[in-house]
């Protein structure tokens, strides 16, 4: 299990900062249908692995959850901050 979980981290990662990415520079793309299945999904998945990590927690395993712990947390605040700048700007007149 603890391999599975090591595989699935590198590309949870890379889709994390991949949405990191087009928050910053391409945000249009986000707001599809795929960008938010990608990006909630992301979340879920992350979630999943950083509980998994934890319960099977090994030597070698402890730097594979920090990273999916701090990247999950990111983009849960890239959507909260998404989410309060949709508001902010559609209450504007």
């Amino acid at each position: 299990m603890g391999s599975i979980l090591r595989i699935m981290t590198i590309p949870l990662v890379v889709v994390h900062l991949s949405i990191l990415y087009l928050w910053i520079f391409d945000w249009e793309k986000l707001v599809t249908e795929v960008g938010l299945i990608s990006w909630i999904g992301s979340i879920i998945i992350g979630i999943v692995v950083f509980i998994l990590n934890r319960k099977l927690m090994t030597s070698d395993q402890k730097l594979s959850k920090k990273i999916v712990a701090t990247t999950t947390f990111m983009t849960i605040l890239l959507g909260v901050f998404a989410l309060m700048i949709e508001f902010i700007t559609s209450s504007m007149p």
